[in-house]
């Protein structure tokens, strides 16, 4: 989930934000959820992971599309990713995740 490239202070920040976005998502407080995750993913652009949460909790289309994007642009075989999208794109881009 964490990239080598970070030092063991930004790798533990980075833990750090993913686990309050997740106690966030499961609390219900999507809103919170998101902007650790928005901190998070700056800190480590290239985590598909946090990517694609980022993409099932969106509030728009478009964040969804964005976020979904930049998974398949890390890993363009993400297989979740992959289907998230095909499903939006299905849909017409109508509801976010």
């Amino acid at each position: 989930m964490y990239d080598s490239n970070l030092t063991h202070e930004e790798r533990e920040k980075f833990i750090r934000l993913c686990q309050a976005a997740q106690a966030s998502v499961r609390a219900g407080n999507l809103t919170e959820a998101r902007l650790y995750y928005r901190v998070a993913v700056q800190l480590h652009p290239y985590s598909s992971s946090v990517w694609l949460a980022l993409a099932k909790i969106a509030s728009t289309v478009a964040d969804q599309q964005v976020a979904l994007e930049n998974v398949l642009s890390i890993n363009p075989r993400h297989p979740e990713a992959r289907q998230l999208l095909a499903d939006l794109m299905t849909s017409g881009g109508s509801s976010p995740a």
